[in-house]
């Protein structure tokens, strides 16, 4: 073994470790698959009545190509009853495949290992985890990490440069991740300023072309939000801003639910978990600036947490929610706390020596208020097997599936009606 290979073999390893864990985070949906919201309501049916032309239906006021091609998959491939196996099946590999991205050579990040546990030990409902709805929001890290991408053996100085370029094979894997995780959600529209910075700063023929791509994919995202493909919020609503709750919110889902448990988020009044955004995430994100050698890294880092966070959370309007159940809305803070927790690991080797030890001593409190909820409960089996015979015959019916509440109103197939 070289001594080039022998961190890769152990990233290499890492990566099973941390899909083993993701596992375990939520078994049931391996073990039990089922489907979960828009799975069946959205891609299983319009899968079945546009066929390839779904890959191109926008939903929610954006494009959703994950989804449509593993419905499309399983729909060609195996009896209904396997669908949910395929679908939630294909999001673990998906959810892994962040982890074999962020562990590749090409990728020039510090503290690789911390990161992709970060990945799973954050905590949260779990939603977005091994599902085919959520997909959007754990690809977007493939997207993130692309932004410090570079070629295999270069010992760059500033992130996503290195000192020769990129094989063909490998810019050609890039176009496809680009391409195909930035026509599945808002997020090539979003990051596409940091795209097109990297590539000033790089001039590179490997960051032109990402921006290339990027730019493509923020163009249709762009022309479906004009054409009013869905709006610009969830949340029909005229009513005033209200700071308060919005800084309480972004306080109690990014720093008291993780450093103090979920009693904290309830018994609190909210202006200390909108305090804690001045006290904790602010002087977090101060520091993160300050001149040395990571700095570019950490400023990517900043600017994605703050793009993610203030879209989500102006998106569902979450100034006019009366209180925080840590239900509602919990996808829309999964990416800033996983970049919130990056910005923490990296000051584990902090020059100052009280900065090093408060950050993992932050990081130790927020593993063990995590751990002991790390497994999250497995829901109600709705027993998809002994329900799916209407899908199979192409009938209308009405089938139970996850989230608790939710309906699949399947209308039947247009030869069957």
């Amino acid at each position: 073994m070289t001594a080039r290979a022998a961190p890769w073999i152990r990233l290499g390893w890492l990566v099973v470790v941390c899909a083993a864990l993701l596992a375990l985070r939520k078994p049931w949906a391996l073990h039990t698959p089922q489907l979960w919201a828009e799975d069946g309501s959205i891609f299983l049916t319009q899968d079945e009545q546009m066929g390839v032309r779904a890959w191109w239906e926008p939903y929610n006021g954006y494009l959703h190509l994950l989804p449509r091609l593993i419905a499309w998959i399983a729909s060609r491939t195996a009896d209904p009853a396997w669908w949910p196996a395929i679908y939630n099946g294909l999001a673990f590999l998906l959810n892994v495949a962040v982890f074999a991205r962020i562990a590749s050579p090409r990728v020039h990040l510090p503290a690789k290992p911390w990161l992709m546990l970060a990945f799973i030990a954050v905590v949260g409902t779990g939603e977005v985890l091994i599902n085919v709805t959520n997909l959007q929001w754990t690809t977007a890290f493939l997207l993130i990490v692309q932004l410090f991408t570079g070629s295999a053996g270069g010992t760059p100085v500033l992130p996503g440069a290195s000192a020769r370029g990129s094989t063909w094979r490998q810019q050609l894997g890039d176009v496809a991740i680009l391409l195909i995780v930035g026509l599945n959600g808002p997020f090539a529209l979003l990051f596409l300023p940091l795209f097109a910075w990297r590539a000033w700063r790089d001039r590179t023929a490997d960051s032109l072309l990402a921006l290339s791509v990027v730019t493509l994919c923020a163009g249709v995202a762009l022309w479906l939000l004009l054409r009013g493909g869905g709006g610009i919020h969830l949340a029909s609503t005229s009513e005033p801003f209200r700071p308060l709750m919005f800084f309480s919110l972004i306080g109690s889902r990014l720093v008291t639910w993780p450093l103090f448990g979920p009693a904290a988020v309830f018994a609190w009044p909210k202006w200390i978990h909108a305090a804690l955004v001045f006290v904790v995430i602010l002087p977090l994100i101060g520091w993160a600036l300050r001149r040395d050698a990571r700095r570019q890294t950490r400023a990517m880092i900043v600017a994605l947490f703050g793009l993610v966070l203030l879209a989500g959370v102006y998106r569902v309007r979450a100034d006019t929610w009366e209180r925080d159940d840590l239900v509602n809305g919990d996808r829309y803070f999964f990416i800033p706390r996983v970049l919130l927790a990056w910005l923490l690991i990296w000051e584990f080797d902090a020059r100052p020596k009280a900065i090093r030890w408060s950050a993992r001593a932050v990081a130790i409190l927020a593993l063990a208020m995590h751990v002991p909820r790390f497994t999250l409960p497995s829901p109600p089996n709705y027993h998809w097997a002994d329900h799916c015979d209407p899908i199979r015959r192409g009938v209308p019916a009405n089938i139970k599936t996850l989230p608790d509440g939710w309906w699949i109103e399947y209308p039947g197939r247009m030869d069957k009606r």
